[in-house]
């Protein structure tokens, strides 16, 4: 038995071997599926800071293309912002 574990759980999986759904494995299945997104469209996947997730994927190896492009906001006006488009795995 497991220090500390509750009986009924000694036999229980652990949490490393579950698939961990977060906002960095949904926006990677997204551009994986050949989407592009940008800040505001990650909003809408519960992402509220895309570079970062960009950021921490890049540093588990993945790579990611990305330029500058000017949107629309609701008050009409305009924002540069980053569009980012999945390259793949680095080998």
């Amino acid at each position: 038995m497991k220090k500390g574990a509750a009986p009924d759980q000694e036999n229980a999986p652990s949490k490393s071997n579950c698939l961990k759904h977060n906002k960095e494995t949904t926006i990677l299945a997204i551009m994986r599926d050949g989407r592009s997104l940008n800040r505001f469209e990650a909003e809408r996947f519960g992402d509220h800071c895309l570079h970062s997730t960009i950021s921490t994927l890049r540093g588990k190896g993945y790579q990611f293309f990305d330029e500058w492009e000017w949107v629309p906001t609701r008050f009409g006006k305009e924002v540069h912002v980053k569009r980012y488009r999945y390259l793949g795995a680095a080998s």
